[in-house]
């Protein structure tokens, strides 16, 4: 992609190329310069007057060319469409783009219909979590991209490239996937690998397929709480962006880094980078779905420097509590102030978690324990194991939040508290979930939902459900015990 100060030129060029082709009548040419001309107007995120274009290729390919000259119509209109969010016409155009490779034999076609038909269903799941059979269907086309993709690699037709970017690519969206199925350390093996290849190959430093990878490995390194590689990657990933004029691609690194920002609890910084992603969004005119976005991350950020400000009272609160607590300890007025302390620290361990600083979130929860020991109070002791083992799961310390939950479990059953019970089940079978443990996230699903049922828990029943209607679609495929759960 070349950078936008070249665009107006390029255009004027297209439209006066398309304008000669149409006036003598070569109807391959003039479909192939109406292509072009949507293809910068779409890079320009002019989204709606490029589909014009676009819909003047397809119209000329379908009615005056034969099939195999529908098939980069198909592929653009159907990108385009992916853009829009319009899932339905983009898939349209996609299987037809699919069909007619098929028909033609035309692997390097059907490699690029499947990648994107891949990110269609990908796309489709982001935006609804349950809809398990697109996410279905992007592992499918995924798969069929990659394999299609060694072939290419290993025997590329004649007069073709060598088709490693598409083998690259195809690493990243394998990666992107498993990303979002929070196979994180999975999805760094792709990814990472992608970057290998990158470097074997000598792909060029600005290659948009090297942004893409340094992305989503910054999305990867910041959900695995590794900070600096995660700053790393996102500030190559806007790095490329902003040399190669890709303006989506620039904001969506912004997006990542205030992202990062924001889980450091530097909401400033945060702020400042979703700013930057907002001026660049902007500036395109059919980017309406992403200036949505980064207007609804900025008034997160700017709720979390609220929220810790008041976080920064109450701690001083909870100061004069305990030096209350001091001077009133032996008396009466001792289990006052231990209520008092206890009311306080509920209140930090709520804003704490409402914002992501699970590192606060675990010391008060550690103080609400010692809390609970001296009041005698085993339910609240239950309570203060549940949260600290919340605590080292979101901190990815899944051996000390399993740990802690069955503590909270031990606990609870001793008082014999179903629904504890049944949410600490719940919540270990996340964690084994997180470490891979799928079978035995399983299990700890179904103890949940049969404590819930005999404590007439309908909310932990429904969640207890949920969990293990997950595990049997997307972790272990079983598609039939799925079905009947739901």
């Amino acid at each position: 992609m070349l950078p936008p100060r070249d665009d107006g030129c390029r255009l004027s060029e297209a439209k006066r190329a398309y304008k000669t082709a149409a006036e003598v009548g070569n109807r391959r040419e003039e479909a192939r310069w109406a292509n072009v001309i949507g293809d910068i107007l779409k890079n320009r995120g002019e989204y709606v007057e490029a589909l014009k274009w676009l819909r003047i290729d397809y119209k000329i390919s379908e009615e005056c060319l034969p099939d195999k000259d529908l098939l980069p119509a198909c592929q653009s209109i159907g990108e385009l469409f992916l853009r829009l969010l319009d899932f339905e016409n983009a898939l349209y155009y996609q299987r037809e783009h699919l069909r007619l490779a098929k028909l033609a034999d035309d692997l390097v076609e059907q490699q690029r219909a499947t990648t994107q038909l891949g990110r269609t269903y990908h796309e489709m799941f982001m935006k609804d979590d349950n809809d398990y059979s697109a996410l279905h269907n992007a592992k499918k086309y995924f798969k069929q991209s990659m394999d299609l993709a060694i072939i290419l690699k290993e025997k590329p037709p004649s007069n073709k490239s060598s088709f490693f970017k598409e083998y690259i690519d195809a690493h990243n969206n394998v990666g992107m996937l498993e990303m979002d199925l929070d196979n994180l350390e999975e999805a760094e093996r792709f990814l990472s690998k992608g970057l290998r290849l990158c470097e074997e190959e000598e792909v060029n430093e600005d290659d948009d397929g090297r942004s893409r990878l340094h992305h989503n490995l910054g999305f990867v390194y910041t959900e695995l709480r590794k900070w600096d590689k995660a700053r790393e990657h996102i500030k190559k990933d806007i790095l490329i962006c902003k040399k190669i004029g890709h303006c989506v691609g620039e904001a969506k690194g912004y997006i990542n880094l205030g992202e990062l920002c924001y889980r450091i609890q530097k909401y400033e910084e945060a702020t400042l980078s979703y700013q930057k992603a907002l001026d660049l969004a902007k500036s395109m005119e059919d980017e309406d779905a992403l200036v949505d976005q980064i207007h609804h991350n900025i008034v997160v950020a700017k709720e979390a420097i609220r929220v810790m400000a008041e976080m920064k009272k109450e701690e001083q609160n909870l100061k004069k509590l305990n030096r209350t607590l001091a001077s009133n300890t032996g008396t009466s007025s001792e289990r006052k102030c231990l209520l008092q302390q206890m009311a306080s620290l509920d209140s930090l361990i709520e804003k704490s978690s409402s914002i992501n600083a699970w590192s606060k979130h675990t010391r008060f929860a550690k103080m609400k324990k010692r809390i609970a020991k001296e009041l005698c109070d085993k339910e609240k002791l239950g309570d203060s194991f549940l949260t600290i083992g919340e605590s080292y799961q979101k901190l990815r310390n899944f051996i000390k939040a399993r740990k802690w939950y069955n503590r909270s479990w031990e606990t609870y059953k001793l008082i014999g508290n179903l629904e504890g019970q049944a949410l600490a089940k719940v919540n270990i079978g996340n964690v084994l979930d997180s470490d891979g443990d799928w079978v035995g996230a399983l299990h700890a699903f179904e103890e949940g939902y049969r404590t819930a049922v005999q404590g007439k828990l309908p909310s932990v029943q429904i969640s207890a459900l949920e969990n293990m209607h997950y595990s049997h679609m997307m972790r272990l495929d079983n598609v039939e015990e799925a079905r009947y759960i739901s």
